[in-house]
C-alpha cells in the first residue's frame, strides 16, 4: 500500500517516530509517497531528518508553542496570540495539503500528531483511512492518571487530541507498558517506535551523563551543575543552530542536534536526563539507562509523560536539572521494569504495522 505521513516538526520525537515507522513499512513492501511536516516561526527541521527520510518532503506552516523569554517554558498567551494572527496562513497550508494528496494519491494517511492533518481530514472530508499515532492518545486508557488538578490544561490536552484525531480516525496509543486494545473505540495500544539504529546498539557505560534539551534556556542549569561537579562529564544536545560543538569548562559540551551522534552517545552514556518528551525516554529505556525527566515549564503534555514514565517505573522526574538524582548510587531505576519494557517492545515489534494494514477498521 501507499502511505502519506504527516509529522509535527517541533522537537525530535515525532520525527524519530516517522523514521522508525518508515523502516517497518518499507520492510513489508509498502511505499511512503511523501512526508508533510508542520513547522512554525521558530522550528528548525533537524538535518538528520532531512538526510534520512529519503522521500519527497513538504514543509508547511503550522501552529506551535511559543517559548518564554528565558527560553525554558511555554508562553501560553503568546502561543494563542500568534496562532490566531497566523490563522489564514494555516488555511493556506490546508489548501496545499489538498493539492499534495491529490497529486500523490496515497491509499492511507498516517498522522504523527500534526494538527494540520486532523483539520485537513475534517474540513475536506477525505475518505481515505487516517491513523493517528502518539503517546498522547494513551490518556484514554484506564490505567493512565493525569497529574493532580490543572483541570483547564487537562481539557485543553483532550481537545487538542480531538483536533489531531477526528472521530473517524483510528488512534494508535504508544505506551511504556502493555495494555489491552479497545477495539470498539478504535484505540490500539502499541509499544514505542524504536528505530533499528537504536536496537542494534550494544549499551555501554563510558562514565558521562547525556542531556537533551527541548528548549535551550535550561542550559544555564546544566552549566551551574557542571561547575559544581567538575568530576562528572556531561554531553548535551540542544536546539540552537550553533557550531557543531560548544564547550563550557572542562567537563561540559553542548552539541548541535545530530541523529547518528545522539544515538551513539545515548548507547554509551552512564545516565540520561531530558526534558520530558516521550520518544528519547523510550529509546533510553530500551537501552536500559537510568533516566531523569524534567517537564518543560507550562508544558502539560510533558508533565503527563513524566507521570506515566514513573507509573511504568522506568524513570524519575524532577522540576529542574538536578543531575545528582542520577549520579547518586542510592538513586537507581527499577532494572526489572526496564527489562519488562524492552521485552514489550521486542515481542510486539510488528503490531503497529499489522494494524496499519487493516483498512477494514474504517468500516
Amino acid at each position: 500500500m501507499k502511505y502519506l505521513f504527516f509529522v509535527q516538526g517541533e522537537g525530535r520525537g515525532h520525527l524519530s517516530q516517522a523514521l522508525a515507522l518508515k523502516e517497518k513499512l518499507e520492510k513489508r513492501g509498502h511505499q511512503i509517497l511523501g512526508v508533510i511536516v508542520g513547522v512554525n516561526y521558530h522550528t528548525h527541521l533537524p538535518n538528520f531528518f532531512r538526510e534520512e527520510i529519503n522521500v519527497p518532503l513538504f514543509e508547511l506552516a503550522s501552529p506551535g508553542f511559543t517559548v518564554d523569554k528565558k527560553g525554558k517554558g511555554i508562553n501560553i498567551f503568546s502561543t494563542v496570540l500568534k496562532t490566531t494572527w497566523h490563522f489564514f496562513l494555516y488555511l493556506q497550508s490546508l489548501r496545499e495539503i489538498k493539492k499534495i494528496t491529490n497529486n500523490l494519491n496515497p491509499d492511507i494517511l498516517i498522522n504523527f500528531y500534526e494538527v494540520l492533518a486532523g483539520n485537513y481530514y475534517r474540513f475536506y472530508h477525505d475518505q481515505r483511512p487516517l491513523f493517528s499515532i502518539g503517546h498522547q492518545y494513551f490518556i484514554q486508557d484506564p490505567v493512565f492518571k493525569f497529574p493532580p488538578k490543572q483541570y483547564l490544561a487537562r481539557w485543553a490536552f483532550k481537545f487538542y487530541n480531538h483536533l489531531n484525531a477526528p472521530r473517524r480516525s483510528v488512534k494508535i496509543a504508544l505506551s511504556f507498558t502493555a495494555e489491552k486494545d479497545q477495539v470498539k473505540r478504535k484505540l490500539f495500544i502499541c509499544p514505542p517506535l524504536i528505530r533499528r539504529d537504536i536496537k542494534n546498539k550494544i549499551p555501554t557505560n563510558k562514565n558521562f551523563i547525556l542531556v537533551y534539551l527541548l528548549n535551550s534556556g535550561y542550559s544555564e542549569s546544566i552549566k551551574n551543575w557542571s561547575q559544581a561537579h567538575p568530576q562528572t562529564k556531561i554531553e548535551a544536545f540542544w536546539d540552537k543552530l550553533t557550531p557543531e560543538k560548544t564547550v563550557f569548562g572542562s567537563n561540559l559540551t553542548f552539541n548541535r542536534l545530530s541523529g547518528e551522534k545522539f544515538i551513539t552517545y545515548l548507547a554509551d552514556c552512564q545516565a540520561y536526563a531530558s526534558t520530558a518528551g516521550f520518544d528519547s525516554i523510550a529509546e533510553a529505556a530500551y537501552l536500559q539507562k537510568t533516566i531523569l525527566m524534567i517537564p518543560t515549564k507550562n508544558h502539560f503534555e510533558q508533565k503527563c509523560n513524566a507521570q506515566d514514565a514513573q507509573r511504568a517505573k522506568i524513570a524519575q522526574s524532577s522540576e529542574d536539572f538536578n543531575l545528582s538524582l542520577i549520579t547518586n548510587e542510592a538513586m537507581v531505576n527499577n532494572s526489572q521494569a526496564l527489562i519488562t519494557f524492552k521485552n514489550w517492545v521486542d515481542n510486539n515489534d510488528d503490531k503497529i504495522v499489522k494494524i496499519l494494514e487493516k483498512k477494514d477498521l474504517f468500516k
